[in-house]
């Protein structure tokens, strides 16, 4: 699955893709919902809510039919993880190539989240990136990531139970197939994750990704 991750600020939010969510990620049904601002808050010295983990870092691999995508995490400067996935096997959509991106890991309450960005490098100066939020469980041999569900989502948007600022405004216009797009700051997606982080209609145990330490 494709999910564009960067949008032209100029052009209304409109989406143009120069950068892909990364490739190990892309086999989620997690590019359903993109979020135009992180999960952390841009504030000094830093966010206390982002957190650096050892087991996190590492090799990974996950197996899909006769693709296997492997993933390489390694901790970065400014408690920034890199992320370098590659695609191997005859049933890759794309099998070589590499796929960069950062992310940052940030610890709510007992819950551990991903939040996946392009690089610095790789948007361009009209351009905001887009990010993507997964719960994330890791231990030294596995790490499986769980995305937003947009179904789940919407359900709560339009019965009023959540009050999140998303493109288009009025949930009910949202198009099938294509990302929701969140416009909520940083605070109330941390309140939302928090709030809702145990829940399985919005975090859906059956979209899971499970990938196996290498």
């Amino acid at each position: 699955m494709f999910c564009h991750s960067v949008i032209r600020s100029r052009a209304p939010f409109k989406r143009v893709g120069i950068g892909l969510v990364i490739a190990g990620l892309l086999v989620l049904s997690a590019c359903d919902v993109m979020s135009i601002h992180p999960l952390y808050e841009d504030v000094s010295p830093k966010d206390p809510d982002i957190v650096l983990d050892k087991d996190l870092a590492g090799s990974w691999s996950l197996t899909d039919g006769k693709c296997t995508t492997i993933l390489t995490v390694a901790a970065a400067k400014d408690e920034i993880y890199d992320f370098r996935a590659v695609e191997e096997g005859e049933g890759c959509s794309d099998p070589g190539k590499v796929t960069r991106q950062q992310a940052r890991l940030v610890k709510l309450d007992s819950y551990y989240f991903l939040d996946v960005s392009p690089r610095e490098e790789d948007v361009c100066v009209t351009c905001l990136a887009l990010h993507w939020i997964s719960l994330a469980r890791f231990d030294k041999d596995a790490l499986a990531l769980t995305p937003i569900d947009s179904d789940g989502l919407n359900k709560l948007l339009q019965a009023g139970t959540v009050h999140l600022k998303i493109l288009p405004e009025d949930p009910k216009l949202l198009i099938p197939e294509r990302p929701m797009t969140l416009t909520a700051l940083s605070k109330d997606l941390k309140n939302f994750c928090r709030k809702f982080a145990g829940n399985k209609k919005v975090f859906k145990p059956e979209s899971t990704e499970t990938f196996q330490r290498r």
